[in-house]
């Protein structure tokens, strides 16, 4: 949007390019010796292009996207091409041919940054898994090592040359160029997934939903959905249900995949079968189970109950067997009282597989078999194909890991939806389903582990091994909503309200597995966002718009505000509305619905942004001292809003007010 920024950009881009073309010819000796006179005016006109071309680059640098890294990478290696193309530009004027020529060689290697850094982003990206990491380390990778090989050939020349032939650098250099696409290759596959056996059974598949018409969804919902998966996400398959049919398949929905934490959820449901016959007590202490460890428990970690095991308070802070926890808030052994402090710790969950086994007499996996595979019809299901965690030196108490297909998870999803009954079978207890799927720990304690605050727009609360929407997106779709949710992006996530269950899963690759990117990661963010963009069906407020004066959309959104409007209104999109007017220069008209966002919702998550954007629209009015008297709501509500802080005593001091 910055006239000036795009000035810089297209002039530091076209002479920098021109820089590149012209440069290299340089170099050639011949040219030098035989067309001196040419030889200068390309000279010239590289010169020229980069020291236009190399302020205009620092210029830009300023703004480089990343954070600091970036901008000092590219800002310095701005400054130091322009330097030393100034400096061998008075060296020749001077007669010194010599270090003209040596100045012109780091000259061009800052040029050729344009070459490299093309040639390494890819490269970074691929094994970093995101650009904007990537970015941060091409920014320097792209000119300093140019500039090392420049060194090293004006110092070193002979000794490189040396070692090019003692070394057989040729050969190593061709052997690298062979084996490098043949790495790169085996880091993108999943060798953990290699060996699983075929299904035990043939399993029952859903029923697909013959037509949309009576259908939440959309064909052009489903097709958004379907192209931000393929896309924007790491997403390898999902599956939505739709009153118990399949409405949506993407991805291979049979492919076995670790299903990560979502097993915890699973296991959660396994207990209900013994928490109502009376096997499983979940006021029992762990100490009178016989739970210990090698290093031994201390006496007031024995006191914690089942219960505190499966909802993670047990108070044990105790290493598990497996990584994958909430390392940040763990405390001191013995400095709490079971129940009393929330940790999302797998030592609690890898004891409450053991309980289960040791109270019903068989595996876990032999139950997952008989509780739900077999009765489910799961279509992938084979318990050769389950694997445990174990490492006795961190922990006696193994993680059970899960290997589960989209097909076999949703049918999971579909079972809890229907309060643990199936085709008529009452599987797990229908009071066992509410009890699991309510909360245990409060959503603001959740959000203080996270390190997230009340202004989120995702808000959960946690149960028994599942966790609870208190608030997505302010959709109220989302009321009695749950999930579970694995590493890397394994969920199944059901919603009541609309009787709809989303299987979702990411294979992991290898270089992920191994723990050296991110890359096949589907962030938890990004499945939020798919959920927040697959349920948005709602018409918007811009919609209303269209019809309706801004006095009769207040009126309408005041009536409907609490109740199932057919248009999408909540404090959050009423500030987008409102946000969008301000943009369009109808301030006035902006401040009218961030005023009845603070009257409908006067102590909501949002109500310090609103107060925010109200501000901004006072200042476009040069409203200054009630802009002033805004910041400062927005203060009272979010102290730690340092932007706000510092526009607040701007203005306080640029127009003299108290």
């Amino acid at each position: 949007s910055s006239g000036f920024y795009n000035l810089s950009f297209y002039a530091h881009i076209s002479l920098g390019g021109i820089a590149l073309f012209v440069g290299w010819v340089q170099f050639i000796k011949k040219l030098r010796l035989s067309y001196p006179k040419i030889h200068r005016l390309i000279g010239k006109i590289y010169v020229g292009s980069v020291l236009i071309s190399g302020p205009f680059g620092f210029y830009i640098a300023l703004h480089a996207s990343g954070g600091l890294s970036p901008k000092l990478g590219f800002g310095i290696g701005a400054v130091l091409w322009t330097v030393l193309t100034f400096l061998a530009f008075t060296a020749i004027k001077k007669g010194e041919v010599s270090t003209h020529r040596k100045l012109m060689m780091y000259s061009y290697a800052g040029t050729f940054g344009a070459v490299t850094l093309r040639l390494w982003l890819p490269i970074l990206i691929f094994f970093m898994g995101g650009f904007s990491d990537a970015y941060k380390v091409v920014a320097w990778l792209s000119w300093l090592p140019n500039f090392l090989v420049v060194y090293l050939v004006i110092n070193y020349r002979n000794q490189l040359a040396s070692i090019y032939h003692n070394l057989h650098i040729k050969k190593i250099v061709i052997g690298a160029m062979i084996l490098t696409p043949f790495l790169m290759i085996m880091s993108c596959i999943s060798p953990q997934n290699w060996f699983y056996k075929d299904p035990s059974s043939q399993g029952i598949p859903f029923e697909k939903l013959g037509s949309l018409d009576s259908s939440y969804f959309s064909a052009q919902k489903l097709q958004e959905i379907e192209a931000y998966l393929k896309e924007e996400s790491q997403t390898t398959s999902m599956l939505i249900l739709e009153h118990g049919k399949a409405v949506y398949e993407f991805g291979d929905l049979s492919e076995l995949t670790y299903i990560a934490s979502c097993r915890k959820s699973v296991l959660a449901m396994l207990y209900g079968k013994y928490v109502e016959e009376g096997v499983i007590d979940l006021d029992e202490a762990i100490g009178d189970i016989g739970i210990e460890e090698d290093d031994g428990l201390l006496p007031i970690e024995k006191q914690a109950t089942v219960d505190n095991i499966i909802t993670a308070r047990s108070g044990v802070f105790h290493i598990p067997a497996n990584g994958g926890y909430d390392e940040r808030n763990v405390k001191s052994r013995g400095s709490v009282i079971p129940g009393s402090y929330y940790l999302y710790n797998n030592w609690d969950f890898n004891v409450a597989g053991y309980i289960l086994e040791v109270k019903s007499g068989k595996s876990i996996y032999e139950e997952l078999e008989e509780q739900l595979a077999v009765p489910l019809g799961f279509q992938d299901w084979n318990i050769k194909n389950q694997r445990r965690t174990v490492k006795k030196k961190k922990s006696r108490y193994s993680a059970y890991h899960m290997h589960l297909s989209t097909r076999d998870m949703a049918k999971i999803g579909q079972l809890m939806l229907q309060k643990g009954n199936w085709n008529g079978v009452q599987l797990i207890p229908e009071g066992w389903v509410e009890k699991i799927t309510s909360t245990v720990t409060h959503q603001d304690t959740v959000a203080h582990r996270n390190g997230s605050d009340a202004s989120s727009p995702l808000q959960q609360s946690y149960g028994y091994m599942w966790w609870l929407f208190e608030r997505l997106y302010d959709n109220p779709d989302f009321i009695g909503a749950y999930t579970a949710s694995g590493y890397g992006g394994q969920y199944i996530t059901v919603i009541p309200k609309r009787e709809i269950v989303i299987a979702h899963k990411t294979k992991i690759d290898l270089l992920t597995t191994l723990g050296f990117s991110q890359r096949s990661v589907t962030p938890d963010w990004q499945y939020w966002w798919i959920l927040r963009n697959l349920m948005l069906n709602r018409k918007s407020l811009s919609n209303l718009s269209e019809s309706k004066s801004t006095d009769d959309m207040i009126a309408l959104i005041k009536e409907q505000y609490q109740e199932e409007s057919e248009y999408a209104i909540s404090e959050r999109l009423i500030n987008e509305y409102g946000q969008k007017l301000s943009e369009e220069g109808r301030c006035e008209e902006a401040i009218r619905f961030y005023k009845l966002n603070l009257d409908l919702y006067a102590q909501g998550y949002y109500t310090h942004r609103t107060y925010n954007y109200l501000g901004h629209c006072l200042e476009e009015l040069d409203r200054i001292e009630e802009a002033v008297h805004s910041y400062e709501r927005s203060l009272s509500f979010n102290p730690n809003n340092k932007q706000t802080e510092i526009r607040l005593n701007e203005l306080r001091k640029k127009f003299d007010i108290k």
